[in-house]
């Protein structure tokens, strides 16, 4: 009775041993499976990474060459027909006080404009 039981609980062991392998095996499977799909994700972000920089960097080329002093005074000089001149000379522009915008007074209400508008044209 003793070498039946014994053979008994080591059957029983040697299938939960079994078992928990070829759980582990899957789960494990399974983890690469899951990993190998988020490296090729990770890759198609990196190759829109790579794009995206390459277009920036072009677009970032393409403003300079736009905004470059050199291009600007030569679209003025043969598009607007601007010349350059021997003397720079200056306005001094004094506003009196009361046009100031950071004045309550002299921000003129939008709504009474549009009602004198109003107004205007019915008469």
């Amino acid at each position: 009775m003793r070498k039946s039981r014994r053979a008994y609980l080591f059957k029983r062991t040697l299938t939960l041993v079994g078992f928990f392998l070829i759980l582990n095996l899957i789960l494990l499977g399974g983890i690469r499976f899951h990993s190998a799909s988020l490296l090729r994700h990770l890759e198609s972000i990196n190759s829109s990474i790579e794009s995206y920089s390459e277009e920036e960097a072009k677009l970032r080329q393409e403003f300079s060459g736009l905004v470059a002093p050199i291009k600007i005074y030569s679209y003025c000089k043969e598009e607007l027909g601007m010349e350059k001149v021997a003397q720079v000379e200056t306005l001094d522009v004094r506003i009196p006080p009361a046009h100031l915008a950071s004045e309550p007074e002299a921000i003129p209400n939008p709504w009474k404009a549009s009602l004198a508008w109003i107004i205007n044209i019915v008469r």
